[in-house]
């Protein structure tokens, strides 16, 4: 079991908080010790907003991510302030809607084009979803299908459209994420 360091980001309002919290909880199935650090900018909707999880076997001395295995981005400016912070060798993935593909030293990087995907599938809320699929992809903490379970149960009161589109959305990235940059 490899401890895992990642940080979402982007701007208030894409659902970082949502998928942070969805892949911290559906986690604590594999890593006895999980934490989830939310942190808001001034304005939720519209500010910067990141998260940041840790799956450790080990207890967790602290929730602060301060060198991460792994980066998920949906903006450029989040790209830009938390890429110094990736390990080398570490993972990034981005939303090659909003940002441009990192320079890459040793490491793994997907972009999959979420904001656009989701605007073609109707709703544009599910791009957060697609970076989702794409992340738990390529880090493999979980399989596919203990993804789309979480998914369906974390949508399920939003009905069953919302709760089908969710999912669509997440094989969507988990698609995707075969399709690695490595430098």
């Amino acid at each position: 079991m490899k401890d895992e360091r990642v940080i979402f980001s982007g701007t208030g309002g894409q659902g970082l908080m949502f998928i942070g919290k969805l892949f911290a909880q559906t986690a604590m199935e594999f890593y006895p010790h999980v934490t989830f650090m939310p942190s808001y900018g001034a304005e939720v909707r519209g500010g910067t907003s990141h998260c940041r999880v840790v799956l450790s076997g080990e207890e967790i001395a602290s929730p602060v991510v301060e060198i991460a295995d792994s980066i998920v981005v949906m903006n450029q400016p989040s790209l830009d302030r938390f890429l110094p912070a990736l390990q080398p060798g570490g993972r990034v993935v981005y939303n090659a809607s909003m940002v441009q593909a990192p320079d890459m030293a040793g490491g793994a990087a997907i972009g999959p084009p979420a904001t656009e995907w989701a605007l073609a599938m109707g709703d544009i809320r599910v791009a957060n979803v697609v970076m989702l699929g794409a992340y738990v992809r390529l880090v493999g903490i979980f399989p596919f299908e203990t993804a789309d379970r979480a998914i369906a149960d974390f949508s399920a009161a939003k009905g069953p459209d919302a709760q089908a589109l969710n999912r669509q959305a997440l094989k969507r990235g988990w698609d995707a994420a075969d399709r690695v940059e490595s430098a």
